[in-house]
């Protein structure tokens, strides 16, 4: 962290990528690389770790080894070396570190509280005193600068050094500059600042982590220190921290600050809550040796829980199963040993513990992989025929294609939208209870959608905002309505619509679909109050009288919520309700060979008459003849009355025998009259 990480940024000139440079002349001071480079890259390619470029200096070579994100023990050349060790048989020789006789007491120099420890379980502190801060030798200036690091100076080189070998940041305080001469990892207090070594001016927030002496910040955890406290030639007492701190944080606090460094890129994958005291030890060991100096015994270190190694059991059988290949029980075993998982057999059971810097081995599959990249991957034989069955859609499908299809003809888009909202938006809706989950630590957008209207309604908006007046949108997908204390969401498929058209061409396209899916089944709206939606302007969607879904426009206080500037219509149903009544099968008829007969029939009835209960009525009537019937127009006059209206339908008859005179259309009309007026105390409007 900071000092070393400041310099570490300014001698690279880059961000670090995924790659890790890797000196051959290094790696050879713990494990035997005597074999061609172009060797070695086949053997790191074998382990699944690529080489992307191979460069070669005045006086070593650099291999570009493509690091994954859940290898961060990959970062250090002890953790490439050990790997290296148990791929080719060879030793894995670590470096030994012989520390001086002490001098006083770290304890008594120093002293360690850590306020926030979910956010830096692990911090240590030594204290060197007498350093003389000066230029590093040759030797270590070369191996910096083959791994893309400047030289600043032999307490900053050292490490340096060790990051680049152990994969652990460290930091060194000019220990005389810490007020208290004391360190406390806290939260920073409103409207404090700080200056980073880099010069950067640092506005901190209570969502970060630092670390303060008894007065100030003086350092940002896992991103760099600060200008005041550095080391510099005129040092003579250094505070050396190794820790552990928070991945997610500290990447939040580097992307907020826009400070990038050697340092948070490994803090953010993970570092060895163990051995980031060996590192500690090895840095004063180099600091001692180039600077001169001495160490005050015992080390400062607040852990709030120390590790305990978990244990994973692999069968030998199961390897054979999965790989294809026949690994004796003893050659896993050994494997899984050489990788220091301290490996015991037990009849056909392996049982490793697994280091701390393994944390990615956590069940069965992962020790198989583990021995499939020693054994090598180009050892699993493969097979020269694939066999795929080729099935047909399932009904789920069909039925989204369905679905997707009827929309896209009506002139929706489909949208993909996040599964996260904001509580609020979900209780505009009716939502009050929500499935409430915080994956990145935001204070936004961190609940589980009830109902994608939330979703959709937020895509309109951006819409509007880019000048698109019209909009019409749907999306399938999945919701997660809240199920109760301790249990599970009630997850489903929901279809929701959303239009800033007419509340009549969204109910057409509603209507579309459910032609498609369920044909002939009985489609009504029930007029019902729906949370979000205007009230008097909203209704359940029916299929054979059962309420499936809701159809309405917005109410002003969502589209207020929004800042919607249109009338907005809007609907939603779940998939199931749709794919439970699907009628896949199609009937076909013959086309009608004589010409229909229509007539427009005008009623007035009550005002709280509605279409849907009118065209209940007219289908109520017994009339095969009868082909078709279609909504016209309602109109509302002083010559009609108070409270009451004018409904007119279109009817339409024909025949399959021949073509049908007006007297017959007269009868059949007349009966649907009897009905209206019997039913609904219609008259025929003069």
């Amino acid at each position: 962290m900071g000092l070393f990480a400041a310099s570490a940024d300014r001698a690279a000139g880059t961000h670090p990528g995924v790659t890790m440079e890797i000196s051959l002349n290094w790696l050879s001071d713990y494990v035997d690389v005597n074999r061609p480079a172009a060797e070695l890259a086949d053997v790191f390619m074998r382990l699944g770790f690529p080489v992307e470029d191979i460069k070669e200096t005045d006086s070593d070579i650099v291999l570009d080894v493509e690091v994954t994100s859940n290898r961060p023990d990959l970062l250090g050349h002890l953790g490439v070396a050990r790997e290296l060790a148990a791929a080719l048989g060879t030793e894995f020789r670590p470096p030994a570190i012989d520390l001086p006789e002490p001098t006083g007491r770290a304890e008594a120099l120093t002293r360690v509280t850590v306020e926030t420890p979910e956010l830096c379980p692990r911090y240590t502190a030594r204290v060197i005193r007498n350093v003389k801060v000066g230029p590093s030798p040759s030797w270590l200036v070369e191996y910096l600068e083959t791994v893309g690091l400047r030289s600043v100076n032999n307490v900053v080189d050292a490490t340096n050094f060790v990051l680049m070998e152990y994969s652990q940041p460290l930091h060194s305080f000019d220990y005389d500059t810490l007020a208290g001469n004391r360190i406390v990892v806290r939260r920073p207090h409103e409207g404090e600042t700080l200056v980073s070594i880099d010069e950067t001016p640092c506005k901190l927030t209570p969502e970060m982590c630092i670390i303060a002496d008894a007065d100030k910040p003086v350092a940002i955890a896992g991103v760099m220190g600060g200008l005041n406290t550095e080391v510099t030639e005129a040092t003579t007492s250094i505070l050396l921290e190794s820790a552990q701190f928070d991945p997610l944080t500290t990447r939040r606090t580097s992307r907020a600050l826009g400070l990038m460094s050697e340092s948070n890129y490994r803090f953010e994958r993970g570092v060895d809550p163990v051995r980031l005291d060996e590192a500690s030890q090895r840095a004063c060991q180099l600091i001692i040796d180039l600077a001169g100096g001495e160490l005050a015994e015992g080390v400062v270190d607040v852990w709030a829980q120390p590790y305990q190694p978990p244990t994973v059991e692999l069968r030998a059988a199961r390897t054979t199963v999965l790989l294809g290949i026949d690994v004796p029980a003893d050659r896993q075993r050994e494997i899984l040993d050489r990788l220091g998982l301290q490996a015991e057999l037990d009849g056909e059971v392996i049982r490793c513990r697994i280091p701390s810097h393994r944390p990615d081995l956590t069940r069965e599959a992962d020790l198989i992989e583990e021995v499939a990249r020693i054994v090598g991957y180009d050892e699993i034989p493969t097979e020269t025929h694939v066999t795929h069955r080729v099935t047909g859609l399932g009904l789920c499908e069909r039925v989204r294609r369905m679905v997707i299809g009827a929309l896209n003809a009506a002139g929706y888009s489909e949208a993909v939208t996040f599964s996260f909202v904001d509580a609020a938006e979900a209780k505009l809706f009716g939502h009050d209870e929500v499935v409430s989950v915080d994956p990145l630590n935001r204070r936004s957008n961190n609940t589980l959608r009830p109902t994608l209207l939330a979703s959709l309604l937020r895509a309109t908006k951006n819409n509007q905002d880019a000048g698109n007046e019209s909009v019409s949108l749907f999306e399938l997908a999945a919701v997660f309505p809240f199920a109760g204390p301790g249990k599970l969401p009630a997850e489903h498929v929901e279809l929701a619509i959303i239009t800033t058209e007419d509340l009549r061409d969204l109910r057409g396209a509603i209507e579309n679909v459910l032609d498609r899916v369920v044909p002939g089944a009985a489609v009504t709206v029930e007029p019902k109050d729906v949370a979000g939606f205007e009230k008097g302007i909203s209704a359940e969607i029916c299929i054979d009288g059962e309420a499936v879904g809701v159809i309405g426009r917005v109410s002003g206080a969502v589209a207020d919520h929004y800042d919607l500037q249109q009338p907005t219509a809007a609907a939603r149903l779940p998939l199931d309700a749709l794919q439970s009544r699907a009628r896949l099968t199609r009937t076909a008829s013959e086309l009608p060979t004589f010409p229909p007969v229509r007539r427009d029939l005008s009623v007035v009835v009550d005002e709280s008459v509605t279409w849907g209960r009118l065209a209940e009525t007219i289908a109520a009537v017994d009339q095969p003849m009868r082909a078709d019937m279609e909504y016209v127009t309602t109109y509302r006059g002083k010559q009609l009355g108070k409270g009451r209206k004018s409904m007119t339908v279109t009817l339409e008859y024909r025949s399959p025998e021949g073509t049908l005179r007006g007297e017959d259309v007269d009868e059949q009309v007349a009966e649907v009259v009897a009905a209206l007026k019997d039913n609904l105390s219609a008259e025929l409007r003069a």
